[in-house]
């Protein structure tokens, strides 16, 4: 038999970056449920389908709050994958904006100062968090 694996102690940071993409996960994904339950029965006229359509093409259909709940679930169990999907989180998020679908303005024009503040707070607190967890798998913490 092997030995048992030493139990670690979460850190306050590991529960908090956990349970705040788990909830942002979370909130995403019902958020695509209930867009694509609004196309699916016809219940948006059609300027409200293209704002919903937008929506959805600015989580990747899903794939961006799947990827939010991945992460804080492999961080909560302090696994090695962790830092690839929050490195991968934030490359996607940075490379959104570059690639606009049909009916979404290009990068980011029409946005406000408030906005682009929006996205420099967002983008510090994933980027805060990948080299928080860089240094977490380089310690050997996560397993």
């Amino acid at each position: 038999m092997s030995p048992a694996q030493p139990k670690t102690r979460r850190s306050i940071w590991v529960w908090l970056i956990s349970i705040f993409y788990l909830g942002f996960g979370v909130s995403g994904m019902m958020t695509v449920a209930m867009v694509l339950i609004l196309l699916y029965r016809g219940g948006a006229g059609p300027e409200e389908a293209n704002s919903m359509k937008t929506l959805l093409q600015a989580s990747l259909w899903g794939i961006l709050p799947a990827a939010n709940i991945a992460g804080a679930v492999s961080l909560f169990l302090m696994r090695r994958i962790a830092f690839p999907i929050f490195t991968g989180l934030l490359i996607a998020r940075l490379a959104l904006p570059l690639f606009p679908g049909p009916s979404s303005p290009p990068g980011f024009s029409g946005t406000t100062a408030d906005m682009i503040g929006g996205y420099v707070l967002g983008y510090g607190i994933l980027i805060a968090v990948c080299i928080y967890i860089y240094r977490l798998r380089q310690t050997g913490m996560l397993r």
